[in-house]
Parts: C-alpha cells; structure tokens; sequence
C-alpha cells in the first residue's frame, strides 16, 4: 500500500511546472519591450525634456533590467542594467529630474532614440514616457507617453 501512495506522489511532482519565482537575477536576459520616440534635449540634467522609463518586477525575487538606449542613427548612447526588487518599481532617465528619482542613464542628446528593455524574467512590466526635467510634475503639462511593443508575454495576459 505503501509503495501506490509513493508512486502516486512522485507521478504528481513529476508535473509541477517551476513557478515564475523560480527566476533571478543570475538567469539570462530575455528582450521584454521595445519603444521608439526616445527623447533627451540635452544640456545637461534638470534642464530640458528628457524620457523616463519604470519597470516594476513581480517575479517574486531581485530581478535585473537592462535598458539600452540608441540614438536616431543607431549607436549606443547608454547600457545599463538595475537590481529590481519584487514589487519595487526602477526608473531609468536619460537625465536627472525634479519629477522623478531613479538612476540616470546620462544619454546626452537623443532625438528620434530607441529603447530595448531586457530583464531576467518575463514577470516585468514597464512603460515610458517624456518630461519636463526642470520643474515638478504638479506644475508641469502631462508627460508624453511613449508606445512599447512587449516581446515575450506572461502567459495568459494582454498587454
């Protein structure tokens, strides 16, 4: 009797599918978004229009994401990657802004720039937009958001 109930129980875990928690920061990237209409008017930090970008994980553990940012003709103008928390959203500027606080990506001018957004897990979800660096948001017309295009969907969503 006891040898069914072990058998039972291991033809049960044997199809247990890995959880999405099961990702981290040390997995290979895997392409999330990309964007066009990237933007920064240069002339340095809190001057200017520059473009945010917030990805917020929901992996359930530390998950990186890399944005890379290419100008008009192609070239790299900024690669970095961020340690994102569970539940914890990271915000990538292409310049310092009084509006947000995140890590500055230091792109310099950038008009007509695109975004690709790769992470450690597919359990992340970003999105983009343009601001006033200069001023806060309360005082400032609403940002420009930009459209992103989601490569490798959680299974079962839209977006």
């Amino acid at each position: 009797m006891k040898a069914i109930h072990f058998t039972i129980a291991a033809a049960a875990l044997s199809f247990v599918q890995p959880t999405p928690a099961s990702a981290a920061q040390g997995d290979p990237e895997v392409l999330i978004y990309r964007g066009s209409g990237v933007l920064d008017t240069g002339g340095g930090n809190l001057v200017g229009v520059g473009t945010a970008f917030h990805c917020t994980n929901f992996s359930g553990v530390i998950e990186n994401v890399r944005f890379v940012i290419r100008s008009q003709g192609g070239a790299i103008a900024a690669n970095q990657v961020l340690p994102v928390p569970h539940l914890n959203t990271a915000t990538a500027l292409t310049k310092v802004a009084v509006i947000y606080i995140g890590a500055s990506l230091d792109t310099g001018f950038i008009k007509q720039g695109t975004v690709a957004i790769a992470a450690t897990s597919i359990n992340v979800t970003c999105t983009a937009s343009q601001f006033d660096a200069s001023v806060n948001g309360a005082f400032s017309p609403p940002p420009g958001k930009l459209h992103m295009t989601r490569f490798n969907p959680v299974p079962g969503t839209q977006e």
